[in-house]
């Protein structure tokens, strides 16, 4: 009888535990929501890790005016901490433990350069809390015994960008003759590995070579790739980088002897070179705010709908990483809704048995791997010169998109 109520108390107890719990963590009712936003504000990540926060502070401020997150019957509204990771590993691990201790964020989204997610998510391992990366992440990190059960990888993996790549170029364009160049750390090499495979499926011959980050003068590797003639050149860089690269490959004059695609495009890296260097210029991009004459007319709409917003708020259009530092901090919302709490657990448990999301890029759905297969995985362009240009933001045409789950490497390959 004795041992019969001490397990009606235990379970009364517990019963007791998760019904205080709907509403946040360890029995405290939550009545508010701290998000931590982290980027490279400093350092190679400059050019880009700003148009980033704007995305992440447009999400929140959005929640906000619809009254806020709804946390267990409730709405709370949602604060946020901004950290600048100065694109160093080691200074973002150091904020990373000043937002988790100091500041007790609830959930972290951020990452401007690959080397951080990968340090990031390894942190999360041992300090469990939702981070959800905004940039393109290594991919040994998405490998079933490497993503940590709380690190979401909105952009996904390089490797896609160097695959999508090089099969447009052989399958669509018609090239064979293929000149990769990258910088030499994981955004790099993951691109390189995924045009490498592409290559190889598709039939086609290349060369490689690669850049330390910060190189201040690519002429050296520029005339050696005008030297070998090959029918394109796939340009992998970014950040500071990316703008050098591609001024540096417009006043070397390779375009005349070589077709120029740039890997992975955004606003930033085009805005800041002269129109006459991103002329015909073929990319990838994960995103452009300009859809107008797409063949979807959903996407052109959520298009429009998110750059109103913007634009109202910033007075210039998003870039792509705005909109998906915009997403990041959606999902993170939304899995703590779904959760009804801020425990870690149960905001990814909610998030992979609930993986559809609507994004502007389309449907997107979370995999095993905690990176989302969008329904276009990314938008082909072609850079816009001065003759065609409305104003400074009128960048490229979206000519394409690459879609299909070959953007992303087959699960079984990560360990699933």
């Amino acid at each position: 009888m004795k041992t019969t109520k001490i397990i009606l108390t235990v379970l009364l107890f517990v019963f007791a535990l998760s019904f205080s719990m709907v509403n946040g963590v360890n029995g405290k009712e939550v009545d508010k929501l701290k998000i931590g936003l982290m980027f490279g504000l400093t350092g190679a990540g400059s050019p880009i890790g700003p148009v980033q926060l704007e995305g992440a502070k447009l999400a929140i401020k959005e929640i906000n005016e619809g009254g806020g997150a709804k946390i267990g019957g409730k709405k709370v509204p949602v604060e946020f901490v901004v950290r600048d990771d100065e694109t160093k590993p080691d200074v973002a691990l150091r904020r990373f433990r000043e937002l988790v201790y100091e500041d007790k964020v609830q959930a972290i989204v951020g990452s401007t350069f690959a080397a951080i997610s990968a340090a990031l998510n390894k942190e999360v391992k041992k300090v469990p809390i939702p981070y959800f990366s905004v940039c393109v992440a290594p991919m040994t990190m998405f490998k079933k015994d490497e993503i940590a059960d709380d690190t979401f990888g909105v952009h996904g993996g390089a490797y896609s960008i160097g695959f999508a790549g090089a099969a447009y170029i052989i399958n669509k364009l018609g090239y064979k003759n293929i000149y990769v160049f990258a910088p030499a750390y994981a955004f790099g090499w993951d691109q390189k590995a995924g045009a490498k495979d592409a290559i190889e499926k598709y039939g086609a011959k290349w060369e490689y070579a690669e850049s330390p980050v910060g190189t201040p003068d690519f002429t050296p590797y520029l005339l050696k790739i005008a030297e070998k003639k090959p029918d394109i050149v796939m340009m992998a860089h970014w950040g500071v980088d990316a703008i050098n690269v591609l001024k540096q490959a417009h006043e070397t004059g390779l375009k005349k002897s070589t077709k120029i695609w740039f890997d992975w495009m955004t606003n930033v890296f085009g805005g800041g070179i002269p129109p006459e260097a991103l002329e015909g210029v073929n990319s990838l991009m994960s995103w452009y705010w300009n859809m107008t004459g797409f063949n979807d007319p959903a996407i052109v709409k959520a298009a429009e709908d998110f750059v109103k917003k913007y634009i109202k708020e910033y007075n210039y259009p998003p870039d792509p990483y705005a909109a998906i530092a915009y997403i990041g901090v959606k999902e993170a919302i939304r899995g703590m809704e779904i959760a009804k709490s801020t425990d870690p657990k149960a905001i990814s448990k909610a998030i992979m048995s609930h993986p559809k999301f609507d994004s502007m890029r389309g449907p997107g759905v979370w995999r095993a791997d905690h990176q989302p297969l969008f329904k276009y995985g990314s938008f082909v362009v072609v850079g816009k010169g001065p003759k065609e240009r409305k104003d400074k933001w009128d960048l490229v045409n979206v000519i394409g998109a690459y879609t299909g789950e070959d953007y992303l490497p087959p699960l079984k390959e990560l360990g699933y």
